[in-house]
């Protein structure tokens, strides 16, 4: 059984790779809405994430904190586009904090589709030089063989990711009311952008997408809709690197993002 969470669709895409024949694969924002508890049980159990300021998001954090993951190999894998830093690490002190004990946790490069940082026509050109699928073979390997790992972190990871805080972006709901901006003129109503959030923060209302940071479980800043925004109604107030390139994995479609999280 794996469990994922996705922006644009790196995730569902590792999650995919990483199944074995007979298993279910599942979308954390679905499982999180599911009404009774959240109780699950397997051979194996693994959870894919992409970090943001090499954190886990607030929505797979919560999901490890209440589920009941009744398996002898728990597994985690980290997605990240440029530096993993102490990525590992500090998923290992989250599911601890959550009262379980992770057997195997590895990062795994892939394209960074961090808007202000990174021009995502870049990013997608040096797919073929980030060894994506070499990677996923070998963290396959190692999950079929129930390899018992934490990657291990460095005194420079760890100084990397206390760089990233001293910048003080948080990804908490209260700290992102303002993060996003919609463009009302732009807008078509088309409703993707709601449809793709996985937290449920967009809603539709006289033709044109609201964003309320703090609704439904809260922005996570995982720019599943400006991504997804055919009309590019959607910007950054922070700025981009490139406001006309936008990503999603090119093995996962937008009907896919849209039953993930939608």
């Amino acid at each position: 059984m794996i469990f994922y969470f996705t922006g644009t669709g790196n995730c569902l895409y590792v999650a995919r790779q990483l199944v074995a024949d007979g298993e279910r694969i599942a979308s954390i924002p679905q499982e999180l809405r599911r009404e009774g508890e959240l109780s699950y049980a397997d051979d194996a159990i693994g959870i894919v994430y992409p970090v943001y300021g090499h954190m886990m998001p607030a929505m797979v954090r919560d999901f490890v904190r209440r589920a009941t993951l009744d398996t002898p190999y728990l597994y985690f894998v980290c997605t990240y586009g440029n530096r993993h830093a102490s990525a590992a690490e500090l998923c290992v002190e989250e599911v601890r904090a959550a009262g379980k004990e992770p057997a195997y946790v590895s990062t795994l490069l892939m394209v960074d589709n961090w808007l202000p940082n990174f021009d995502m026509n870049e990013q997608v050109a040096r797919i073929p030089e980030k060894g994506i699928d070499a990677h996923l073979a070998r963290i396959r390997a190692d999950v079929a063989a129930r390899r018992r790992w934490i990657e291990p972190v460095t005194d420079e990871d760890r100084a990397a990711h206390e760089q990233f805080l001293s910048r003080g972006l948080a990804f908490d709901a209260e700290h992102l009311r303002d993060f996003l901006r919609v463009d009302a003129e732009k807008c078509t109503g088309c409703g993707t952008c709601a449809r793709v959030c996985p937290a449920r923060c967009i809603s539709m209302a006289d033709g044109v997408a609201v964003r309320d940071a703090v609704a439904g479980a809260g922005c996570n800043a995982c720019l599943a809709c400006i991504h997804a925004c055919p009309a590019r109604a959607i910007s950054l107030a922070m700025g981009e690197k490139n406001p006309e390139a936008r990503f999603r994995n090119e093995h996962v479609s937008l009907a896919d993002l849209m039953a993930a999280n939608g």
